[in-house]
């Protein structure tokens, strides 16, 4: 289950790979270690919040969560204010998906589900208000929106979920809704005791549903059809552990008495791939070992990351690409970024196909992101996707970003703020800093 980016009260195919020589992979990393690379100045903007419990950003505005609880919108250019709204504490969150900004209602009563409401950017006024909640965002029509995938189970389950393996059968309500206009695309009821599995990646064109005796349904995200059924022998006994949506593949976890076994059916016919033996390093916890460990979608691959380290395997064919002590941070097309197990001030970027590293920066630390979106620039076009690291210089930073695709490293300069959770967007830089404030900056063109 895919369950967004929450501003809760309180807050909570590989593309073409470049090959750097590593005289140019030592040049970077000595500049981001020292500094000593001239760099245009950041600008700052000021202080758009103070005692700001969460901040979080879609491609329209930026939000900041404060006392009473009040939720503030602010513009990405100018850092002004533009409207503030209350969200009664404990019933709502402020929810992002697919790069934009909603209200998850939660009032959990016997008589009332969830809801979702769309905000305006603008006016902070409700755009529209459908009964569910959303568990994952899903690919919409070409040139259209995208879908959010939402259920309505009217039992008022707080958080959201997809109903656990020993629940008594019930119907649930899914949609798919327009994520910008509210409109249903498809809609039909889960019953008998089906279960859902949602994709974990944003964007992903398909979702799958089982019932009990293993039969089982590919759907697709834009009309909610069925575009494949089978029966599923991991489906048709004992429950497994998981089932995740992988790329193109569906996957089943199931523990055994000698380690996890790994099985991936394609999605476009369900028919069997290939099957995995897994098993945790030594001295795993045991609930891992009760449980089976966690598989994960990540860049071109299927990730196993667990207590230890984190295995990456070959989604052709199952086999175990490499295995490192390192954590999973951020994924993309041609690279990940992680950190060392025992460092986390030590950030690699790692090659998928090989498990090496492109860049090994000592004294760095990841930035987690306050958006779900693609930064884009001022005119629109589309940037790769990126991550966000620092360096403690001072009082402050010294940042850079990191692309997803080539695993280029770009330094971007300083700030006088050590932040704790960032966007960038439209050559602006916003961050929650200093503990409680939501500051804004002017990144150099």
């Amino acid at each position: 289950m895919v369950d967004g980016d929450v501003l809760d009260w309180p807050a909570p195919g590989a593309a073409r790979r470049r090959q750097w020589p590593i005289v140019t992979v030592l040049v970077l990393v000595a500049l981001l270690a020292t500094g000593s690379r001239p760099a245009a100045g950041i600008d700052d903007i000021g202080v758009l919040a103070q005692r700001a419990l969460a901040f979080v950003a879609d491609r329209g505005a930026l939000y900041a969560l404060a006392d009473e609880p009040a939720l503030a919108a602010f513009d990405w250019g100018t850092g002004r204010a533009r409207w503030s709204r209350s969200v009664t504490g404990g019933t709502g969150q402020v929810y992002l998906a697919a790069d934009r900004a909603y209200v998850r209602h939660r009032p959990c009563t016997d008589t009332v589900g969830w809801s979702l409401e769309r905000l305006d950017p603008a006016t902070g006024h409700t755009l529209w208000l459908r009964a569910g909640a959303p568990l994952a965002v899903l690919a919409g029509p070409p040139g259209a929106a995208p879908v959010l995938l939402s259920v309505d189970d009217r039992q008022a389950v707080c958080p959201p979920v997809v109903p656990p393996r020993n629940a008594p059968p019930g119907d649930v309500h899914l949609a798919g809704l327009d994520a910008e206009t509210g409109d249903i695309r498809w809609a039909f009821d889960l019953g008998g005791g089906a279960r859902l599995v949602a994709p974990d990646v944003p964007g992903t064109g398909w979702f799958a549903v089982w019932y009990p005796g293993g039969r089982t349904e590919i759907r697709a995200s834009d009309t909610g059809g069925v575009t494949a059924a089978a029966n599923v022998d991991e489906l048709s006994g004992t429950p497994p552990t998981s089932v995740r949506v992988v790329g193109d593949l569906l996957v089943v976890v199931a523990v055994r008495a000698d380690g996890a076994m790994i099985t991936a059916y394609d999605r476009s016919s369900l028919r069997y791939r290939w099957h995995r033996l897994f098993s945790s390093s030594d001295q795993a916890p045991i609930a891992e070992i009760a449980y089976g460990p966690v598989v994960v979608a990540c860049g071109p691959m299927v990730c196993v990351p667990n207590w230890r380290d984190l295995a990456v395997l070959d989604p052709d064919t199952g086999e175990q690409a490499w295995r490192r002590p390192v954590q999973l941070d951020s994924a993309g097309p041609g690279v990940l970024v992680a950190r060392d197990r025992d460092d986390f001030t030590r950030v690699r970027v790692v090659d998928w196909r090989t498990g090496k590293d492109r860049a090994d920066l000592q004294g760095w630390a990841v930035v987690p992101s306050a958006s779900t979106g693609t930064d884009d620039d001022e005119l629109g076009a589309t940037v790769a996707p990126s991550a966000l690291v620092q360096r403690p210089d001072g009082d402050g930073s010294r940042l850079a970003r990191i692309d997803l695709t080539t695993g280029a490293i770009s330094p971007m300069g300083r700030v006088d703020a050590v932040p704790a959770r960032c966007s960038v967007r439209h050559h602006r830089l916003s961050c929650l800093a200093g503990g409680d404030s939501v500051r804004l900056w002017r990144l150099p063109d």
